[in-house]
């Protein structure tokens, strides 16, 4: 994708973000202030943004990064996504339905609960899964 920035993650999961999506999240993780990781996120993105995009290069996040750039990423609808190169879902109407209320269900009942530290990884695997079902609903 031309003038976009490819942010990769600790774990290997990369996206291309574009430039206009990069300086949202940028904004957002200096908004952010003192959360750790936030401040070493948005300067390596700024970095980056003012550099020509002929040569832009992968941004490698720490793990340390990873929670402050996660949490910047949602401040709009994002086109794109951190995931691994997943096979597309090929699920009938009501299976796929039924799967995405039930993703939208967990993901509520576990965000409200006291022990968000174990339970961080699997609400984001829930909140990868329902995006891919969203995205299978836009694609068929």
């Amino acid at each position: 994708m031309p003038n976009s920035l490819v942010f990769v993650l600790p774990d290997g999961r990369s996206a291309a973000i574009p430039a206009l999506s990069a300086r949202l999240i940028c904004d957002r993780l200096w908004d952010l202030g003192i959360t750790p990781g936030a401040s070493l996120a948005a300067a390596r993105i700024s970095d980056a943004l003012h550099t020509h995009p002929r040569f832009w290069r992968d941004l490698a996040f720490s793990q340390r990064e990873v929670s402050p750039l996660l949490e910047a990423s949602k401040v709009a609808p994002p086109s794109w996504s951190f995931g691994r190169a997943d096979p597309p879902l090929e699920l009938d109407e009501p299976v796929r339905a039924n799967l995405l209320a039930t993703c939208e269900t967990l993901i509520e009942d576990f965000k409200h609960r006291d022990d968000q530290t174990k339970l961080r990884a699997l609400v984001a695997d829930l909140e990868r899964l329902r995006d891919r079902l969203w995205s299978a609903e836009r694609n068929t």
